[in-house]
């Protein structure tokens, strides 16, 4: 394949990594409200974990075997896609619900990345097996990927939630529902075939 369209590829995993919703892109619109410089610099932890990650599950992944065990993976990805639906559903998404604000924001991006299934899953399924396809050039184009969406979601939401307040949390929280029951349905079916 074209090495500019591996790149391309890069590019669009990476906001496809960073791009759903969850708990760090809560935490990044939270705290996008405030400054969008610190809803970016909750996304550099969750990528410095996404990074992390990739190391452990790409030796894991080449070294053991691990998609053998894709079919649990899904299902384990379904359950947990379709439950963060259901907590985002009944979640708060305002500034004044960000419990973590005071903290380095970072470390909280980072912690967060570290155990989050999302993360994990992501890896585990799409990163390996595009490690596995295609090699190291996509893989490191997804990181540009996530830098772009991190920047794009945290200026995004600042510029927006000044001009329109409520309905843009209201907006982002109802995509946010959407998209994770999708990707709940989608991993169920993808254990199914």
């Amino acid at each position: 394949m074209d090495q500019i369209l591996l790149a391309l590829m890069g590019l669009l995993l990476g906001v496809s990594l960073a791009g759903p919703p969850g708990p760090v892109t809560a935490i990044m619109i939270q705290r996008a409200v405030r400054s969008a410089a610190k809803s970016f610099v909750v996304g550099l932890g969750a990528m410095t974990a996404d990074f992390t990650l990739m190391v452990v599950i790409l030796f894991l992944g080449t070294g053991i075997g691990i998609l053998r065990f894709s079919r649990y993976i899904y299902i384990a990805g379904a359950i947990f896609f379709l439950y963060l639906a259901f907590a985002t559903s009944r979640s708060n998404l305002n500034a004044e619900g960000d419990k973590s604000r005071g903290r380095n924001g970072y470390i909280i991006g980072l912690t967060i990345g570290l155990v989050n299934p999302l993360q994990i899953g992501w890896w585990l399924t799409a990163g390996l097996s595009v490690y596995g396809k295609f090699g190291l050039i996509p893989i490191a184009f997804l990181f540009i990927g996530i830098v772009i969406w991190t920047s794009f979601l945290s200026l995004f939401v600042k510029k927006t939630s000044v001009k329109y307040g409520k309905k843009v949390e209201f907006g982002v929280k109802i995509f946010s529902v959407a998209s994770l029951a999708i990707f709940g349905v989608l991993f169920i079916y993808l254990a199914l075939v």
